[in-house]
């Protein structure tokens, strides 16, 4: 006898279908964090997105590189047909500055994204500005940053500095601004390129951000600065000693360094109008030469 399959069934296969089974769990599309950079003890939001609708809920796993600054649920359950999902991140305020990374997980197919956490800004003066001179800069030369505070910053501060291009435009990852003073410099150092390139460079301090755009163009280089050192003095002072240099630039946004023994010592203090300064406590008089460089390409040294 001639064996009939049931409708429900013989449906599909004239079809050419199959009918699902248990349905397995959704690959993630991605992991965003908003905002990315948080702090005093604010939270932020996980946006999970799936690859595709679920007819199964979908269950993902969560972690946190660092709970003890930034903590995550173990899971969250993403709804049949859903393919967005949102969770909090809850951050620690008394946790110092840490980055951390989450991460999400379905069937051990991961997804990360990264955030920052911070504490809440010390009172007073805050972050204000970044800047940069030249903001045109033809390949392979550099240019002088700035980063500018509210007010003095009687304990100094440290800014993070990030660069959207460092293949590009290149900045140290970050700088010092010295006590009581409200700004300070840095160097943005730049390769060669074959047609005008945007880079923007952005300085964080205490989730605080400030940034300036600087297009690196192709060309020949301006010619160096011209530097000179007219004081290099060392005096003993008590048991140690004080080491005094004063130097001039023909750019007067040059950031001039003092190199002694080969090895970098300190940055001298732009004074404006070229003039630039400093003094140190040095225990010996130092081994010369003194060497004097610019950011922008000169250098002068002193056997004094």
């Amino acid at each position: 006898m001639r064996r009939v399959l049931p409708l429900v069934v013989a449906l599909p296969l004239l079809l050419g279908l199959t009918l699902p089974g248990v349905a397995s769990a959704s690959a993630l599309g991605g992991l965003t964090i908003s905002p990315s950079i948080v702090n005093n003890g604010a939270s932020a939001t996980g946006d999970l997105t799936l690859a595709f609708p679920d007819p199964s809920p979908t269950t993902v796993l969560l972690f946190s590189s660092d709970p003890t600054a930034a903590q995550v649920p173990a899971s969250i359950v993403v709804p049949p047909f859903t393919t967005e999902a949102f969770f909090t991140i809850t951050t620690n305020a008394a946790a110092p500055f840490t980055p951390v990374q989450i991460m999400a997980s379905v069937d051990n197919v991961p997804r990360t994204a990264n955030m920052e956490v911070n504490q809440p800004p010390p009172p007073g003066p805050t972050l204000k500005s970044v800047s940069a001179v030249p903001t045109t800069i033809v390949g392979t030369a550099n240019s002088t940053g700035t980063v500018t505070f509210t007010g003095a910053m009687t304990q100094g501060a440290t800014v993070f500095l990030k660069s959207s291009n460092p293949a590009v435009a290149s900045v140290p990852s970050e700088m010092v601004i010295v006590q009581n003073r409200s700004s300070g410099t840095f160097n943005i150092a730049t390769s060669r390129v074959a047609a005008a390139t945007p880079v923007t460079i952005t300085a964080t301090w205490f989730g605080k951000t400030a940034s300036v755009t600087v297009t690196v163009v192709p060309g020949t280089p301006p010619p160096p600065d011209t530097v000179r050192i007219t004081k290099a003095q060392w005096k003993p002072i008590g048991i140690n000693g004080q080491l005094t240099i004063e130097a001039t630039s023909t750019n007067p946004n040059a950031i001039l360094s003092v190199f002694i023994g080969g090895g970098f010592a300190f940055d001298l203090t732009n004074n404006g109008g070229g003039r630039y300064s400093g003094q140190f406590l040095w225990k010996q008089p130092p081994h010369p030469p003194i060497v004097v460089r610019s950011n922008m390409g000169g250098s002068a040294s002193s056997n004094t």
